[in-house]
């Protein structure tokens, strides 16, 4: 309880200091400048305001944003993170993660007065003028000083936007402070800082007055304010998406502050083909989603045209590219552990498993198990792409003329078949040859045969999981086509085990 009473205590002496002091001087002749032209300009266009007009512009302002609470946090930020860190207090502390929690910590105690600061003046500014719940008529109006338009059609009440703002600026508060705190730990450069903080105060600048508004989300400046927030993207989530993912990402190698740094990028250069492969993946699905239209397609649509495919009436070369890059560059992925996995296998195997199909099915039920992950990644990243893209939120369908559950039965059923086909003609090659090689050319002949040239038959169970295939094929005949091909494949396999161990 004391320690809580002295915090409050320590809290309000620091209001009486005089950096906080000309920080309210500046607030309060900034916000009586916006509340005049508020009063004068709502005067002129004989349309009344309420309270909210003047706490919400000044919280929301972007002048006062760019210029001086951006400036102040990035040196509060800095100070705090140079004089914080040293190592007798890594030492006390033990880890780099509890010193970012330390720091976090500082910061939020400096720039806590900025913040209260700065919602205290834009509640004082309210005094002499009408209070309403709601939101008034000059908020709604085309007036020139007025910016709230757009949050008053996406906002019920300015309340739940006054609350949302602050919200905001705790997050974007936090969120650079720590990305200034992760690179300082990792780079222990002073330079590098100061040279950020340049480059985050000068991009604000830039962004607030050069950036058109399609890349107004490369400007740190956008992030700090609800008005510019909602003007600067199509929808709240791509934003939302935005924050997320660098925070997701702080929070990643936040994890690995304090771990081996040669294990972690032993790991990372094993790893590199399958990063690679997810990137290419979300790459493909975003470049989907921003060739259609928001107000016309739903959050299916993405996910069909994500993964169309091509067939021998409608081939196109960018389905046909993402398809091999999703279908095939996961089947490559899987020929490099066949072939360690075969390398691994020896007499000891053999005698533990009791015969080579045991042995088999061992490990291969575990891809099995990744392709059916696979294809549920791939539909829910499809599906968050569009809502982070503003699609429309119903499970309707306007790309194809065909029913939901035909949709997920031929996605899932025969995308798992197709998958399972790749895989066990993968396996009995690099079986035969032993060499990894041939797996790669292998999936170079699937390739081939997808081309229109070859597939005039529709009968090669090559590419046949393509949702294209859908407007001309039965989706019976389909998994017909590809169960035969999986028997035949598998049958195969059996008679390799069995004429290997006769040798």
């Amino acid at each position: 309880m004391e320690s809580v009473t002295y915090n409050i205590a320590k809290f309000f002496h620091g209001l009486i200091s005089i950096e906080c002091l000309i920080m309210g001087i500046v607030m309060y002749f900034y916000g009586s400048a916006i509340k005049s032209n508020l009063i004068e300009d709502s005067f002129n266009q004989g349309m009344p305001i309420n309270s909210w007009d003047i706490s919400l512009n000044l919280l929301c302002d972007m002048y006062i944003i760019v210029y001086f609470v951006i400036p102040l946090v990035l040196f509060i930020s800095t100070i705090s993170i140079l004089k914080g860190f040293n190592y007798q207090t890594l030492i006390r502390l033990g880890s780099y993660r509890r010193w970012v929690y330390f720091s976090l910590k500082n910061f939020w105690r400096q720039s806590s007065l900025l913040l209260f600061i700065w919602i205290f003046m834009a509640i004082f500014m309210v005094i002499g003028v009408p209070f309403s719940w709601n939101w008034s008529l000059f908020s709604q109006s085309d007036s020139m000083f007025n910016t709230l338009k757009e949050l008053t059609s996406i906002f019920h009440t300015p309340l739940s936007t006054f609350f949302i703002q602050v919200i905001l600026l705790f997050i974007t508060f936090s969120l650079l402070h720590t990305i200034l705190l992760l690179l300082y730990v990792t780079t222990k450069s002073k330079n590098l800082i100061l040279i950020i903080c340049a480059i985050v105060f000068l991009g604000g600048m830039a962004g607030f007055k050069l950036l058109p508004k399609e890349l107004a989300f490369l400007s740190p400046s956008t992030y700090f304010s609800i008005t510019k927030y909602m003007d600067s993207f199509n929808s709240p989530f791509l934003a939302l998406g935005i924050m997320l993912a660098f925070s997701i990402l702080c929070f990643l190698y936040f994890q690995l502050l304090d771990i081996n740094k040669k294990i972690f990028f032993q790991s990372l250069k094993m790893n590199v083909p399958l990063l690679i492969y997810v990137f290419l993946c979300i790459l493909g699905i975003v470049s989907t989603a921003a060739n259609l239209k928001t107000n016309e397609n739903t959050i299916l649509d993405v996910w069909i045209m994500s993964f169309r495919g091509s067939s021998l009436e409608t081939f196109i070369y960018a389905p046909f590219f993402y398809y091999c890059i999703v279908f095939f560059g996961f089947v490559y992925i899987v020929n490099v552990r066949l072939s360690e996995e075969i390398d691994r296998m020896g007499y000891y195997k053999i005698i533990r498993f009791k015969n080579l199909e045991r042995w088999f099915w061992s490990w291969f039920y575990k891809i099995l198990i990744k392709a059916v992950l696979l294809l549920v990644f791939l539909t829910v990243l499809s599906i968050c792409t569009a809502v982070v893209m503003g699609m429309n939120l119903n499970f309707n369908i306007t790309v194809f003329n065909q029913p939901l559950y035909k949709v997920f039965y031929h996605f899932f059923m025969n995308g798992f078949l197709q998958i399972t086909f790749y895989l066990l003609s993968i396996f009995i090659v690099a079986w035969v040859s032993k060499e990894s090689i041939h797996g790669v050319i292998l999936i170079s002949i699937f390739m081939i045969l997808m081309l229109p040239i070859v597939s005039q038959l529709n009968v090669i169970p090559v590419g046949l999981n393509s949702l294209v295939y859908m407007e001309n094929l039965s989706l019976l005949n389909i998994t017909l086509i590809l169960l035969v091909s999986n028997i035949l494949a598998y049958l195969v396999i059996k008679y390799l085990f069995t004429k290997s161990l006769k040798i």
